[in-house]
């Protein structure tokens, strides 16, 4: 078997896995993608849920199957709350991905991003300049 092969067998198990789990991800996103995220989740076979208050993020990771954070929407508020659900997941073992939107824009948003790897994403999803920035401020 070629290595194209072993990729979209891989591929093709992995999405099997998922539509067979039907996994809850808990997401924390932009206004903007929003629904694009919801979809992509729904066509793939899991159920998105956007749950963003720091008040019940902590208590859906206890149900949730794995947590997305998009950093494309800020304030004061949505970062403690992220911070919040990005713990308990590593807490719990969770996997949960971290999608830095515009890392190195400005100093807050970029602070608001490191802070985050404090919690060891299992996965950082991002456009070119937004890995490097974040590869960069992390001394990586």
């Amino acid at each position: 078997m070629g290595a194209s092969q072993d990729v979209v067998g891989g591929v093709t198990a992995s999405w099997q896995r998922v539509r067979e789990s039907k996994p809850l991800v808990h997401c924390m996103t932009n206004f903007v993608s929003m629904d694009i995220i919801a979809n992509t989740l729904l066509a793939v076979g899991a159920a998105p849920a956007m749950v963003m208050e720091a008040e019940e993020v902590v208590e859906f990771a206890g149900v949730a199957s794995a947590l997305l954070v998009n950093t494309g929407t800020l304030s004061a508020p949505a970062v403690a709350a992220m911070r919040l659900a990005a713990a308990e997941y590593h807490a719990l073992g969770k996997p949960w991905v971290l999608d830095p939107v515009a890392a190195g824009a400005t100093k807050y948003r970029t602070q608001a991003i490191m802070g985050l790897l404090e919690f060891r994403p299992w996965l950082i999803r991002g456009n070119a300049s937004e890995v490097m920035t974040v590869a960069g401020a992390a001394g990586a």
